[in-house]
């Protein structure tokens, strides 16, 4: 089975590669902590392998460590294994336990972390934000919003390793905003949102993307995320439509009170 080494020179290089890509003093710190962690808890040969962060969720959870702390260290991990270009090894089966309370993110937070990214000019981030919690993709769904797509207004999106799909409308104030992002970039095909390289982007990087307006937002950090905006858009699907529903019966329960006066038994 492939594996690669883990040495302290390529933590650094990690490191300095986060860095260049803009990460703060502070996440760097805890990014470093975690993955010395990592080197800790790996056995002599410090190899990493497509098993590992699998066994190492797993010792993680073992030691009594927290849901979103568990998390916070998958994650890392995920962006170390993209990083070294073995975006196979990342685990998608975060820990989504009874115990892991998510919290909510009202629809009030959502326009203040558009807002921020706007103030902050942030496009990317404010694009992303817009297009799961305002469009409703899901995080492992976003490298299929291709330009075409984007031009056509919907997506055919394919998940449950292809063996089911779901159209998704574009709403058109974004598929807007997204033409004008695709002309200004001079992107011809493929998926919209790309790294420096080319590639799609990882989770982690979707997620440094959202969460970074946080703190200018006013919104707590464990909100900012892209699970809490695709439960936001469900939410806020299930109200209206639950209002629909409710103006429908009334206008049944009017024309059936109609309908009796004219013509009922007793009328």
């Amino acid at each position: 089975m492939a594996a690669e080494r883990l040495t302290q020179e390529r933590i650094d290089g990690f490191l300095e590669y986060l860095e260049e890509k803009g990460r703060s003093a502070g996440s760097l710190r805890g990014y470093r902590r975690i993955m010395e962690g990592l080197y800790d808890y790996l056995p002599s040969g410090k190899r990493i392998s497509a098993k590992t962060g699998e066994q190492w969720k797993t010792w993680l959870e073992k030691q009594g460590l927290s849901p979103r702390t568990i998390n916070v260290r998958i994650s890392v991990l995920n962006s170390y294994c993209q990083y070294i270009g073995r975006r196979e090894w990342t685990l998608d089966d975060f820990y989504h336990g009874e115990n892991a309370i998510q919290p909510e993110l009202s629809r009030a937070e959502y326009l203040r972390m558009l807002g921020a990214a706007k103030a902050m000019d942030r496009e990317r981030s404010y694009l992303i934000i817009k297009t799961l919690g305002g469009a409703g993709l899901r995080i492992q769904e976003l490298h299929q919003l291709t330009t075409d797509a984007v031009r056509d207004g919907a997506v055919n999106l394919e998940y449950h390793n292809h063996t089911r799909q779901r159209l998704l409308h574009l709403p058109p104030t974004l598929q807007d905003e997204l033409l004008d992002f695709i002309r200004r970039e001079r992107l011809g095909s493929g998926p919209v949102f790309l790294t420096p390289e080319g590639a799609p982007l990882g989770r982690s990087t979707i997620y440094y993307y959202v969460n970074c307006v946080s703190q200018t937002a006013q919104v707590s950090e464990e909100k900012a995320n892209p699970r809490c905006l695709w439960k936001m858009y469900q939410r806020t699907y299930e109200d209206i439509q639950s209002n629909i529903s409710a103006l429908i019966k009334q206008a049944y329960d009017k024309m059936l009170d109609e309908e009796q006066r004219s013509i009922g038994w007793k009328s």
